[in-house]
């Protein structure tokens, strides 16, 4: 199936997720470098270690957003980009726009976030 985005959509999207692409890396550089090991000064140590985790857990965030990124490049380059993952219909460009690494139309979206709902 088809989708209905035009070669200046596709162009506008794959520029949307390259700068993506480009500011995460920047990201979870600057996570890794607040990752080195701590000097021993036992105040700040305590206060490390917990911006450690933080940032930790946002590189990690980070890394799961990069391979979406890449599989949305991916299914750009086979024909497949731009259409739900779960129903197979066309996800319009608008939506595309504000999250261009989305596999999932809104309906599918909001009917998985409904279910994995913290409860």
């Amino acid at each position: 199936m088809s989708h209905s985005l035009t070669p200046a959509q596709l162009d506008e999207l794959r520029s949307l997720l390259l700068a993506r692409r480009t500011d995460l890396l920047a990201q979870m550089e600057q996570n890794r470098e607040n990752l080195v090991p701590p000097t021993q000064d036992e105040g700040a140590v305590m206060q490390r270690n917990v911006a450690r985790e933080v940032d930790q857990a946002l590189t990690d965030i980070d890394a799961a957003d990069l391979a979406r990124i890449d599989l949305a490049l991916k299914r750009m380059d086979d024909g497949s980009y731009g259409e739900c993952g779960e129903c197979a219909c066309a996800i319009p460009f608008e939506r595309l726009k504000i999250e261009p690494q989305t596999q999932h139309c809104v309906a599918c979206k909001s009917r998985w976030e409904a279910q994995h709902a913290p409860r």
